[in-house]
């Protein structure tokens, strides 16, 4: 029996949350800061594909309430929930506190472990509203953090020998940064072209 396109996202969505919270990527998640960067992306990402399964599956059954949310959702054009409310659950865990508690307590990561995927659902939800711009926008800034981030990251660790992250060495920041910035490259280079594209400005 072949699988409906809603059905991917679901079944896609659950591989990627399980192979960012297994026993095996958790135990690398304490030891490699790379691995906790790479983990998390998945488990966003996953959870995100979750929630457009979900929005799919509340559009076709209806209902008042649903209703009422999905028309907010469409509103806003997806940008409350995904930049606003998603964003926000993300960039949280990424300030220094939040960070190293996540690493070193076991607590702090399953309270991380749900808000993002709580985070990547409602981004989901937030994703199927949004005109193809402002999802190549999203993108493009999801990028653009990367590299930003990279570029802190490395400036502390290399210029001030500053780590406020101590919850890895300042070596391993170094090597997170340069890979972030490899990820972060043509993704973000690609993204601003389409934009433009998007925009219909060339």
């Amino acid at each position: 029996m072949e699988l409906r396109s809603e059905d991917r996202y679901l079944i896609l969505g659950l591989v990627l949350i399980a192979s960012s919270v297994n026993p095996f990527s958790q135990y690398l998640y304490g030891t490699l800061e790379l691995a906790k960067f790479s983990f998390d992306m998945l488990l966003v990402w996953g959870s995100g594909l979750l929630g457009i399964w979900l929005y799919k599956l509340l559009y076709n059954k209806g209902g008042k309430v649903t209703s009422a949310v999905l028309s907010f959702n469409y509103s806003t054009k997806g940008i409350l929930f995904v930049w606003i409310i998603a964003g926000s659950i993300v960039t949280y865990w990424y300030i220094p506190g939040p960070f190293d508690y996540s690493v070193i307590n076991m607590v702090g990561r399953s309270l991380q472990i749900i808000s993002f995927i709580v985070a990547g659902i409602i981004a989901g939800l937030g994703w199927e509203a949004m005109s193809n711009a402002w999802r190549s926008i999203t993108l493009f800034s999801m990028f653009s953090m990367m590299a930003a981030v990279a570029e802190i990251f490395l400036e502390m660790a290399s210029y001030y020998s500053t780590n406020y992250y101590p919850a890895y060495s300042s070596i391993q920041l170094v090597y997170t940064s340069y890979a972030l910035f490899a990820m972060a490259a043509v993704p973000s280079t690609y993204y601003m072209v389409k934009i433009l594209k998007d925009l219909d400005l060339f």
